[in-house]
């Protein structure tokens, strides 16, 4: 059994709340501004459009009837449900509303948090989701739409992704506390060639790897390698850098703390080649305005120094 459509105008039904609520046709008439005899006739057509009287009138007075009383009551509700759906599209087209997934490779979460902050000062309608993604996996992510804007660094598909460079991150080494290099504030690559180096799976961000071994391989060492799928901000690679298994080389979002009382230190590796680019990343038909209202956002928040498309 089908649903019977019943023709009722918007219009209409704010005329009868004014009407309602003054019971005068003349008085509503003056609120609405619009002439008596249009507002009796609108009226008269929204009763015959229901099937319903509404209202009982004589020349001295105007009623609601029992079936007008319980249309108030709805027709309140449907001007305000109206009111919030019209609010809602028009925060649509201007991207202040909907959902967006962020991408966060390792160690970008400091950056990636400012920018949420931000956003949700400026734009609180929008949901922000964040989940951590290695970089190397990132760009599939964004592909398959698992992910609408990545924080990452290379490699990135520049075929079916929009890049912009954020900054470049300084190369840091990460010692224990209790070791004979910690309290320098840098150091040279030829200072630390001979300690045990551990580094993460390349498939985890295979730009940061090659990076890191490529400084070595320019410098005509052959780090000593031990293969973890843990960095040293997360508790097993601390384990392993406090356990005193090796030193771990990483990017400047990570600094000087404590995982599970074991003392951390990260020391700038002085080396003009020691640094690495983060980009965040957007798929290149991309028709969310609520994506691109959060890539304005991440500009004006971090504010870099210098940014460019990847073409």
């Amino acid at each position: 059994m089908g649903i019977e459509y019943c023709p009722v105008e918007l219009r209409h039904v704010r005329y009868f709340i004014a009407v309602a609520e003054y019971l005068n046709f003349s008085k509503a008439a003056r609120q609405l501004h619009i002439a008596q005899p249009p507002l009796s006739r609108q009226i008269r057509q929204l009763e015959e459009d229901l099937g319903v009287t509404l209202f009982l009138r004589n020349k001295r007075s105007v009623a609601l009837t029992k079936a007008g009383q319980i249309f108030l009551d709805e027709a309140r509700k449907l001007v305000v449900q109206a009111g919030h759906a019209m609010e809602a599209a028009r925060h649509a087209q201007k991207g202040e509303c909907g959902i967006v997934r962020i991408g966060i490779a390792s160690g970008l979460g400091g950056v990636v948090s400012k920018v949420v902050f931000a956003h949700r000062k400026w734009l609180p309608a929008i949901d922000i989701e964040c989940r951590d993604v290695f970089s190397s996996f990132q760009n599939e992510a964004l592909r398959k739409g698992e992910i609408d804007i990545g924080f990452l660094r290379p490699p990135l598909d520049q075929v079916n992704l929009d890049c912009e460079l954020l900054f470049e991150e300084e190369f840091v080494v990460v010692l224990p506390r209790t070791h004979h290099l910690a309290k320098r504030r840098f150091l040279r690559l030829k200072e630390i060639a001979d300690e045990p180096l551990i580094i993460f799976n390349r498939s985890f961000s295979s730009g940061l790897y090659d990076k890191v071994l490529g400084l070595y391989s320019r410098h005509g060492m052959t780090p000593h390698l031990t293969l973890t799928h843990a960095e040293a901000h997360e508790e097993a690679g601390a384990i392993m850098v406090a356990s005193g298994k090796g030193i771990f080389m990483g990017v400047g979002a990570i600094v000087n703390r404590s995982v599970s009382g074991i003392e951390l230190v990260s020391i700038r590796l002085n080396e003009p080649e020691a640094k690495i680019e983060v980009y965040m990343a957007w798929r290149k038909n991309e028709q969310s305005t609520a994506t691109f209202s959060f890539l304005d956002c991440a500009r004006r928040a971090l504010r870099p120094p210098a940014s460019r498309n990847i073409a």
